[in-house]
């Protein structure tokens, strides 16, 4: 059975229900669309604020409405003053549950990527100058919600929302509602934050890739007996020691290494062919595991995707670029 404060929220989304959403073209969801703000530092001003009874504004309206009629069926003036009140005390609290909202800054300040099926992070700063807000709900559309209170000044908070397929994920409509100071009453705001999280495919392990290169050619590494030494390079980290000119080092100081015509790869890929008895979606996840296998291990590794090419490298940004690159790889149907 359905709580008191669930019927009252359903009631108080009547019209976020109703209404035709943005898609539908007609001028009344092109006007709510419009209200709503898309940008990353959002003030809520009457502008975008909508405000209705809760369930237990409705049953206090029909109380007063009942005093009413009681009163003056029995002209008893004592009823009559406290009817009064009543629709003051509400009239008032209209007041004070806008001004809840009226002036907030909401900032968007990060989103952390995640794995498929994980909880998505945003975390959002609120602030407040001149007076407090009391009992401030967030949420995405359709996700838990979080509540805070703040004096004034500033205050952090961090949205989660469910994730279920890789791709760039997109959490959509940012709710922020209060029903101070009575629950008589709740104001809210749908505000469209330009959020993008990276969903990273979830690690699946597989048969290991073969560790032979692809593309251009990597190191140059000195075969044995190879053929006549043909000039100098830069020492580069993860070069053998015995391709080190050491004299050179000795006389000049600087680490060079010896050039040989015969060469070759020696780089570790991550190549989309390793593995083509997989779907899309499976290969996506074995690269993903391989990533994270050899990035623990400290290795340079390479990806190569149809159509992409990342050249090898290491350490936590290349990790990244990997993963982003996985993540936002087009699905087998054509969408991320």
């Amino acid at each position: 059975m359905p709580s008191f404060a669930d019927c009252s929220l359903k009631l108080m989304s009547w019209a976020e229900v109703m209404l035709p959403t943005a898609g539908d073209g007609t001028f009344l969801s092109r006007w709510m669309a419009r209200r709503r703000p898309k940008s990353r530092n959002v003030t809520l001003t009457h502008k975008n604020i909508f405000i209705f009874p809760t369930l237990a504004g409705w049953f206090y309206l029909l109380l007063c409405v009942l005093l009413f009629l009681i009163a003056t069926n029995y002209q008893n003036n004592l009823i009559h003053a406290v009817v009064y009140f009543l629709l003051a005390l509400g009239i008032l609290t209209i007041h004070y549950t806008f001004l809840n909202l009226s002036g907030l800054q909401i900032r968007f300040i990060k989103a952390h990527a995640c794995y498929a099926g994980e909880l998505a992070e945003t975390a959002f700063q609120l602030v407040r100058n001149g007076r407090p807000a009391d009992t401030i709900q967030l949420n995405w559309r359709g996700h838990q919600s979080s509540v805070v209170s703040l004096e004034q000044g500033e205050t952090s908070v961090t949205l989660y929302s469910q994730t279920q397929h890789r791709g760039i994920y997109r959490p959509g409509l940012l709710c922020v509602s209060t029903v101070y100071p009575f629950g008589l009453l709740r104001a809210w705001s749908w505000l469209e934050p330009p959020v993008e999280i990276y969903v990273y495919p979830q690690p699946l392990k597989g048969r290991a890739p073969t560790a032979g290169g692809v593309g251009e050619e990597g190191p140059e590494i000195p075969q044995q007996g190879g053929a006549d030494f043909t000039g100098y390079a830069l020492y580069q980290p993860g070069a053998p020691l015995s391709q080190i000119d050491w004299k050179q080092y000795a006389r000049r100081g600087e680490l060079l290494l010896k050039q040989y015509p015969e060469h070759q790869d020696k780089r570790l890929w991550l190549n989309w062919q390793d593995w083509p008895e997989l779907g899309v979606e499976q290969r996506l996840s074995v690269i993903c595991y391989w990533a994270l296998q050899w990035h623990r291990a400290g290795l340079e590794y390479g990806l190569s995707l149809p159509g992409q090419q990342l050249e090898p490298g290491s350490g936590p940004l290349h990790l990244q670029q990997v993963l982003e690159r996985l993540a936002s790889f087009p699905a087998a149907g054509g969408a991320v």
